[in-house]
């Protein structure tokens, strides 16, 4: 069990078998804490969601999974591959939350997914290609994986003849992974209301305001079999779609109870904790930059850009609306062909620039997994985006 308790514009938060005694230790919790002008407000909920999948992870034996796994790794230990992981996770979250604005509600929800890193090597080059799959499925996820596994171990080899990325501002398209993670990390935090409310967000105060080109960016839990997906948030609030920017608006904030009553407006939803031992703060679900109209063909057609593939790592400040991510490949592209293969791609800039000079937006909105972590909790997200076009990007190569 967890309690938490508003006393006198106090939380407490405590979790642990026993009930009364969880009761009486988050109200000496709150007792000792720091008080603040607080009333929380919301709507009640009531029901029951469970969720339901083809192959259910709990009923297949560890054996199978680990067969699958090492089946898994064969297909990616192809020439040149050095060392090809699998990583392969599942579970199910079962809960009933009960608070005193009236909500009861009961949810059920399978996860699984699979992911690869393959690494290549060759004449003292080592390269990594890294792929993943899953969502709010069962084990039926293993079934789609054999390629992909095939796909990081080839994507892994190719980009041993890759040539070093040119530094400098170039016109830029980023692939639906890198965009996606582009517009979660650099863009999804800032428009958290705890950050907001934290004055660590640079969309502070910029509700109405125009923070980027014609584009859409929306969070939404309730999309079937992503990741991030949830009928109700871990306070009971319903999941709900919410469009964040509209076509370049700031029009909302992500909430949870307590930055929705600061703030005046409904919780969003968006109140998540990573087990019953931590307290809900506000996360992301499934954040992604939505469909546009145009055509790959039309996007890649630049005199002279650079088209970036994938994310290996990067850091954001929020507050700053600063960003680097490191993309896992890229090409040189000229008159609208891919001419060279790139790697030790690296971007840099500022979110809000890169947002404004998005010139076109792709009709090939794609999904990835993934996980993200905030104030130590880690709790399952989806990233996605078509790929886009931005006019200007700073690019850090090594020639």
């Amino acid at each position: 069990y967890s309690v938490r308790v508003l006393l006198n514009g106090a939380w407490g938060f405590s979790s642990g078998p026993s009930l009364k005694e969880l009761v009486e230790s988050s109200i000496k919790l709150a007792k000792t804490c720091e008080k603040e002008e607080i009333e929380v407000h919301g709507k009640p909920y009531t029901g029951s969601y469970i969720h339901s999948v083809k192959i259910p992870p709990d009923q297949v034996p560890v054996d199978r999974k680990a067969r699958d796994a090492v089946d898994l790794c064969k297909r990616g230990m192809i020439e040149e591959v050095r060392n090809f992981n699998v990583s392969y996770l599942d579970g199910f979250l079962e809960e009933e939350v009960v608070n005193s604005i009236g909500t009861k509600v009961r949810q059920k929800i399978y996860r699984t997914r699979v992911s690869f890193s393959a690494y290549a090597h060759r004449a003292g080059v080592t390269e990594r290609a890294l792929e993943s799959t899953g969502g709010t499925i069962g084990y039926e996820a293993i079934e789609g994986s054999f390629d992909l596994a095939e796909t990081a171990a080839r994507r892994a080899v190719e980009l041993l003849s890759a040539k070093s990325a040119p530094a400098g501002k170039f016109q830029a398209v980023l692939d639906p992974k890198l965009a996606g993670v582009f517009v979660h990390e650099a863009f999804g935090h800032a428009a958290e209301a705890d950050e907001v409310l934290a004055g660590m967000s640079i969309l502070e105060g910029r509700i109405g305001q125009r923070v980027g080109n014609e584009i859409n960016i929306v969070d939404d839990p309730t999309l079937e079999g992503l990741y991030g997906s949830y009928k109700f948030d871990n306070e009971g609030s319903e999941g709900r779609r919410k469009v964040i920017v509209d076509k370049g608006i700031l029009k909302s904030f992500m909430h949870n109870l307590e930055t929705s009553s600061k703030m005046g407006v409904e919780s969003t939803g968006n109140g998540r904790a990573m087990n019953f031992r931590n307290p809900p703060i506000v996360r992301m679900s499934n954040t992604f930059i939505d469909k546009g109209d145009a055509e790959l063909d039309e996007i890649l057609n630049m005199k002279e850009g650079i088209y970036a593939i994938g994310s290996l790592y990067g850091y954001t400040e929020p507050a700053k609306g600063q960003f680097m991510f490191k993309a896992e490949e890229g090409w040189l592209v000229k008159n609208g062909e891919l001419v060279e293969r790139l790697r030790e791609v690296a971007l840099a800039g500022n979110t809000l620039e890169i947002l404004g000079n998005i010139e076109l937006v792709g009709k090939d909105l794609k999904f990835s997994p993934g996980n993200c972590g905030k104030q130590g909790q880690w709790v399952p997200v989806t990233t996605g985006s078509p790929h886009i076009r931005v006019r200007e990007v700073v690019f850090g190569g090594l020639r």
